[in-house]
């Protein structure tokens, strides 16, 4: 079965399962790192940075994580993934 990018959200550029070439783990979003004096700066700085990736609902929880049974489930699991090493 043939599965069209309007059907399958890995395949929409617009959509936050979307995987563009450049991103990923070692990916640094902002610099610098994150230290208690800077956090209201840093902070702000990366809520900018996964807005411009659309990757913030995985944040906020507006996208939560699918069931086990669920075909997205992996792919969730993966972007959640890649979400957490950019914040780190």
């Amino acid at each position: 079965m043939v599965v069209s990018a309007s059907s399958d959200p890995t395949q929409s550029p617009s959509g936050p399962y979307f995987l563009h070439s450049n991103e990923n783990p070692a990916l640094v979003l902002i610099s610098p790192v994150l230290t208690c004096p800077n956090y209201h700066t840093w902070s702000r700085a990366m809520k900018m940075a996964l807005l411009s990736k659309n990757k913030m609902k995985f944040v906020d929880g507006i996208i939560q994580a699918p069931a086990a049974t669920d075909l997205l489930c992996s792919t969730w699991e993966r972007w959640n993934m890649m979400v957490l090493f950019w914040i780190m």
